[in-house]
């Protein structure tokens, strides 16, 4: 028997398939609640869409990198690659937390990776003036 040769074999990642089976993110914006003296009287978020999601381990160099810019990551996810805007909120499987999109990646061209920080929230106090 002779050896059989094979021809261009894809590289690994080339046709991997990816599950986002971790639950659901909702991003969207946070609105400003006036009320009729329009005073700031709170804050609400405002869902734009939903998507599946994946969560992924943080590397250290994710860490350093964060670190030199200033922040701190508090997860990591990956989502399909889809048109979501920029300076979005996120939150996650019905949870009340907020969370920042610190940064965004898409070099593999089949996902966005997204850095999330939890959003600080500022208690506002009303006035009954």
């Amino acid at each position: 028997m002779g050896k059989k040769m094979f021809s261009n074999p894809t590289p690994y990642n080339q046709n991997r398939h990816y599950t986002y089976n971790d639950g659901f993110i909702k991003y969207g914006l946070i609105k400003i609640l006036k009320n009729a003296k329009k005073e700031k009287i709170g804050e609400q978020f405002e869902q734009i869409g939903k998507r599946p999601f994946a969560n992924v381990n943080i590397r250290d160099n994710d860490n350093q990198i964060a670190d030199s810019l200033g922040y701190t990551i508090d997860k990591k996810i990956r989502i399909p690659i889809s048109d979501i805007p920029e300076n979005i909120k996120v939150k996650i499987n019905n949870s009340d937390t907020i969370y920042e999109v610190k940064k965004r990646d898409s070099s593999d061209g089949k996902n966005i990776y997204m850095y999330l920080q939890i959003a600080t929230s500022k208690k506002v106090e009303v006035n009954n003036d």
